[in-house]
């Protein structure tokens, strides 16, 4: 291929190289997205409070189906009532009821510069009395994290619980 030829070429797809970074972002902040977003799920399976609002802004919002929580003191309780739940099931001689997660399908999108969306399929499991693995929900998540003094948290959280 001539020269000039490779330059007309690079010159047709650079525009589309920069769009797909403007929407894709770029590998260092997808990787950050990807971490914050397991983060929020091994502390919730794992049923840790502290790590749980960690991921989360001061004044973050999670909507499920309706269900609001804001702010950090508000979301630390959704795991406290987990943990609640776990020690009265073992004060009652059952399962702990632990959930476990399965995340599938992301897609990271980032509309504007700091801002990421993260949308996924989410089920969770629970072990019943017999032991067997059973699900529990089943939904999917929209999540909007934004970066902040250089690090990225989730901002807004939205999760539809599908109850067909």
């Amino acid at each position: 291929m001539r020269p000039y030829h490779i330059i007309f070429v690079a010159l047709l797809i650079a525009p589309s190289l920069v769009t797909a970074e403007e929407h894709l972002g770029n590998w260092e902040d997808r990787m950050e997205v990807e971490d914050v977003m397991a983060r929020y799920v091994w502390a919730v399976d794992s049923l840790d409070p502290e790590g749980y609002v960690a991921v989360f802004t001061e004044d973050a919002i999670i909507d499920s189906n309706g269900n609001i929580s804001k702010g950090r003191e508000e979301i630390r309780k959704i795991v406290m009532s987990l943990i609640q739940r776990r020690d009265d099931n073992k004060a009652k001689g059952l399962p702990a009821s632990n959930l476990y997660h399965l995340i599938s399908n992301v897609r990271i999108t980032f509309p504007k510069p700091g801002e990421a969306l993260h949308q996924s399929y989410w089920q969770t499991l629970y072990r019943e009395k017999d032991g067997k693995m059973i699900a529990a929900a089943m939904g999917r998540s929209a999540d909007r994290l934004i970066k902040r003094n250089g690090e990225w948290l989730i901002q807004e959280r939205k999760l539809t619980v599908f109850a067909d």
